[in-house]
């Protein structure tokens, strides 16, 4: 079973200090040893050089050992945290790669757990969003009016059930500067709401008619901006008057 870096620490001091011990347990066993002063300090000081230099190569070892250790852990923990900024929920973390260090495999765990909090949290948003859409497109679906939502290009965004009734050959992926009308009240009535998205103007129960004809309609419309105060679209209501009675 791996150690941790921590519990390896610990028994690099104990090794180190038992260097020591056997430094000392050989030194009183040479002087135990002795029957000539000069070889005595001989020994000893050839003891000394052999116990530093390898004391040295063992420290050499430590100081740049634990700081590797420890930048690996770091390095991986960073690479998780900078994946989940950049809004990948979906990694697979494998908490057996930090077994070795309980530290870390509890950062790690608390990251598994605040990922599936964050799952489950966006999968419930996703969830309201569809139903809060859903509400929104019957609620639109009810009215009477023609409802139009469409982008500042004038590309299509949603229209209603009564829309598409009133236009069969308009759709969601039409652009409203493409579409070609041939009755001239239908045509008027694109011109007004193109114009307003060009000029990114409200428009307030602007009212389209043809001489001669009972049909009228009114219009309302609200641009949309941005958080830039910038114009992206507009929402559009028609309300057509005597259209049964010329048919």
């Amino acid at each position: 079973m791996k150690q941790s870096i921590k519990r390896r620490y610990h028994l690099m001091l104990i090794f180190l200090f038992a260097l020591i011990v056997l430094q000392f347990v050989v030194v009183l066993f040479t002087i135990g040893q002795a029957d000539n002063l000069y070889f005595l300090a001989s020994d000893i000081q050839s003891i000394m050089i052999v116990f530093l230099f390898a004391i040295f190569v063992y420290m050499v070892l430590i100081f740049n050992y634990l700081p590797y250790r420890l930048s690996r852990a770091v390095k991986r923990v960073e690479d998780l945290i900078e994946e989940i900024s950049n809004g990948n929920y979906q990694i697979d973390i494998d908490s057996s790669r930090f077994e070795h260090d309980y530290v870390f495999q509890e950062l790690i765990f608390s990251l598994k757990k605040m990922l599936d909090i964050i799952m489950r949290f966006d999968a419930a948003k996703t969830d309201k969003i569809y139903e809060h859409h859903q509400r929104l497109n019957q609620l639109i679906n009810l009215l009477s009016q023609l409802v139009l939502i469409v982008t500042v290009n004038g590309d299509i965004v949603y229209i209603n059930e009564v829309f598409r009734t009133r236009f069969p050959g308009i759709s969601d992926t039409s652009n409203l500067n493409e579409v070609i009308l041939k009755n001239d009240f239908d045509a008027r009535i694109f011109d007004v709401i193109i114009e307003s998205l060009r000029f990114g103007d409200n428009i307030y129960d602007k009212t389209v008619a043809i001489e001669g004809s009972v049909r009228t309609a009114l219009i309302k419309g609200s641009i949309i901006r941005n958080r830039k105060g910038i114009a992206s679209g507009g929402v559009y209501t028609v309300e057509l008057i005597g259209e049964h009675a010329q048919n």
